[in-house]
């Protein structure tokens, strides 16, 4: 925790700050009546400046963009040490896609308050603040939210406010206009009259666009640093996990482990808040979300609250409804050092340790780091859902170990078996973690070494541990022989006691140096285990 000033600068500088916040022209209150304590978008900075002035050592201000018609998306941080990008588990949410679910802005101002309010006060909320960092981004639809209340009623207004070229009509879903299965189909329109239209483009909003290039900002080292999300809309009390574009509940690009996990955690957090449990696209098929954007393209772990009992509350049902929320919210930041934790035992050993990458999105390897390999680039290393190929018996496996993806030699068929084998020199490389100081760390990983007949010891599978000085230590070795191996799943366990408390990489090169012979090296589930 950094040094505080003391209570008379504090109390002089907030002072001198809410008198600046608060000189500025707004408006009593820009909602009907009935509405009048909901926050408006001329509000929002008011109170969000007014907490970052009162505790400028937890609290940090800022803007992720621009809206379409020119207004901030305004954003904290919320961690000790605020101003320095610590190795903490984070956590993000985020309220007002939709313009007309005020409630969900009324949310994400609330948990700054819990965590501001509650530092040195709450024990629980003091240990969150002290070993997380955990991002809001108060209002994600500025215009759309400022439009819906013009003039003192409500308009019913979902979009925002971008005209869409071509034809006469306003305005985008921003839940809608993410990458992810942008455009697949369920609630979602072609029709840019449609309150679904999910814009001529993936992130052709400015508002999507901004969340988009925030997450990607969040990327340090290859891996995303967030790992847990809520996006809160409004209405019908529910919790809801991925995916919202299909109604399989373990699709391709999902890993039963992670179902599991997902499911587990939603569960837990309704039985807090009395809402319903349910995967997405129970509700109903929808396609291009950001909650299917943060799981599909990252990992995070992402779910949605679809808040309230009913369209539009007033506001004496705002405290009441975001009260319930409080335990859910709370969990949610505990659970986020590892989300996979809740499935415990084995599970928790496994995939809770320094290192973890299931292959199953890009998270921050390196191919050819030395920039000596000579495999040519349909042979080389290449992570990607690989497809069967077969000489005198399976040789590259067609299916993975764990979702759809693994590190494979020439992922290809190619028109015979050798088609896309290895060939030469292929090599990656992790990027760095620390060990904790613990005993019992093992790397283990699965792996396939599949060849020919015409095998020999030239050909090879190596795995080192790279210090943080650049020299590599070797750890495991298998090499070929002259007889035909196929392709199966095989584990790897490595002790790592003897690198506890360094920083690491994992570096893994494959060789075929035997002439004319066919071979083939698949890696998956690279991790490092728990320290006992």
């Amino acid at each position: 925790m950094t040094a505080r000033p003391g209570p008379g600068v504090v109390a002089t500088f907030v002072a001198l700050t809410l008198a600046i916040v608060f000189a500025l022209p707004v408006a009593a209150s820009e909602f009907p009546a009935g509405w009048e304590d909901y926050h408006s978008y001329t509000e929002v900075p008011a109170d969000v400046a007014a907490m970052a002035a009162a505790h400028p050592d937890i609290v940090s201000r800022f803007s992720i963009g621009k809206s379409y018609k020119g207004r901030d998306i305004w954003a904290v941080k919320v961690s000790d040490n605020v101003a320095v990008d610590e190795p903490e588990p984070e956590v993000l949410f985020d309220g007002g896609h939709h313009g007309d679910e005020h409630m969900s802005v009324e949310m994400t101002l609330r948990i700054l308050h819990w965590l501001v309010e509650g530092y040195g006060m709450d024990p629980r909320i003091t240990s969150i603040v002290d070993h997380r960092e955990v991002w809001i981004v108060v209002n994600v639809n500025p215009d759309g939210s400022e439009f819906d209340i013009l003039n003192g009623r409500f308009h019913h207004w979902r979009k925002n406010r971008q005209p869409t070229p071509g034809t006469t009509s306003i305005g985008t879903d921003v839940n809608r206009n993410y990458a992810y299965r942008w455009g697949d189909g369920g609630r979602t329109s072609t029709d840019p009259a449609a309150i679904t239209y999910h814009g001529p483009a993936p992130f052709s909003t400015p508002e999507a666009s901004a969340i988009r290039d925030f997450l990607a900002s969040r990327v340090v080292g290859g891996r995303q640093q967030i790992r847990a999300a809520i996006s809160f809309h409004e209405y019908g009390r529910l919790v809801m996990w991925p995916y919202g574009y299909t109604t399989t509940n373990v699709p391709a690009d999902m890993t039963t482990q992670d179902h599991a996990a997902l499911v587990d955690i939603g569960t837990t957090m309704a039985g807090t808040n009395g809402y319903r449990a349910q995967q997405a696209s129970d509700l109903y098929v929808s396609a291009g979300t950001s909650r299917d954007y943060l799981y599909g393209k990252y990992r995070i772990f992402a779910y949605t609250f679809e808040l309230s009992a009913e369209d539009y509350p007033d506001d004496g049902k705002i405290a009441a409804e975001t009260g319930r929320n409080k335990q859910a919210v709370l969990y949610l930041i505990e659970r986020s050092w590892c989300p996979l934790s809740v499935l415990g035992g084995a599970v928790t050993s496994a995939r809770c340790g320094a290192f973890d990458d299931d292959l199953e999105v890009p998270r921050g390897w390196v191919t050819n780091p030395d920039g000596t390999d000579t495999a040519p680039a349909t042979a080389a290393f290449a992570r990607a859902n690989p497809s069967g190929t077969a000489s005198s018996g399976t040789k590259q496996l067609g299916a993975t170990t764990s979702g759809r993806a693994a590190f494979v030699t020439g992922p290809a068929a190619g028109l015979t078996a050798v088609s896309s084998d290895l060939d030469g020199r292929s090599s990656i490389r992790s990027p760095s973690f620390t060990l904790p100081s613990g005993t019992g760390q093992q790397l283990t990983f699965a792996y396939v070494f599949a060849h020919s007949a015409g095998s020999s010891a030239a050909d090879s599978l190596r795995i080192a541990v790279e210090l943080a000085d650049g020299r590599r230590v070797p750890v495991f070795t298998v090499v070929g022989r002259a007889t035909d191996v196929d392709g199966a799943w095989r584990t790897g366990v490595v002790p790592m006691d003897a690198f506890a408390g360094q920083t690491l990489r994992i570096y893994i090169v494959a060789e075929d140096g035997a002439s004319g012979n066919l071979l083939e090296v698949e890696l998956d589930d690279i991790r490092v285990t728990r320290p006992a």
